[in-house]
């Protein structure tokens, strides 16, 4: 089961990031009807927006007003400096050179998600997994970022493979970064192993290298595609 949200950091990532750790580009996502689920302050959907890509962000603190997320932006924000103290011995820095490149962007990345999330609401639709508020092939592809597998501590099993097929019921292709622990020292979560072989009976899963650096072990993203018979 999922403990309390508050657990859930609502840090977002750059768009900068998510072309990284996705493997995406805009040639690829032009055509496309894209969804960033569980997006907390990410400016992906910002970026998209702004160069013409089809796309929607949905998190269950969507239904705050602008200045109960900051508050919470900053909560978290802070959260994380005393979480990290002394990152710069726990992390593979590739994206980012040093920790405060890294805070720079974060609060920049917040920023953009702020300015997008007041001028342009119907982006950004309340809603949490496993239960999304789409009908069923909204979308072509479904991005999970910094959720699943990561805190597979706080989300049980039961919880990823309904969350999993609620974004396939969705979109036609998920993929979801990173796909290790956040508790595992670098290594792929355990639950990994088990999405492939009870989830691939949907589809299509894979591994794939990613470019994005950042997290120790995180090279790799999930990729799943519907099985057209599905």
């Amino acid at each position: 089961m999922m403990n309390s949200p508050d657990k859930i950091w609502f840090l977002g990532r750059s768009y900068q990031e998510y072309l990284s750790m996705f493997n995406l580009d805009h040639d690829f996502l032009k055509d496309r009807r894209v969804l960033d689920c569980a997006a907390g302050a990410s400016s992906f959907t910002a970026w998209a927006c702004d160069n013409g890509i089809n796309a929607t962000a949905t998190d269950v603190l969507y239904g705050m007003d602008l200045e109960q997320l900051r508050e919470t932006f900053i909560h978290d924000f802070s959260t994380l400096l005393q979480v990290h103290s002394g990152l710069d011995q726990k992390v593979d820095w590739g994206f980012f050179q040093n920790s405060e490149e890294m805070i720079e962007d974060r609060l920049k990345t917040c920023n953009n998600f702020i300015t997008h999330y007041e001028k342009h609401p119907e982006r950004y639709v309340q809603g949490q997994l496993p239960h999304l508020p789409f009908t069923d092939g909204h979308f072509d592809l479904a991005l999970s970022s910094h959720l699943l597998f990561l805190y597979d501590d706080r989300l049980d099993y039961l919880f990823h493979t309904e969350s999993i097929q609620e974004m396939l019921r969705v979109a036609e292709e998920v993929r979801i970064y990173p796909i290790v622990s956040l508790s595992g020292y670098g290594n792929r979560s355990p639950y990994v192993k088990r999405i492939m072989e009870d989830i691939g009976r949907l589809g299509d899963v894979d591994i794939v290298k990613v470019d994005y650096r950042f997290r120790k072990g995180g090279e790799e993203m999930m990729r799943l595609k519907k099985d057209q018979g599905s």
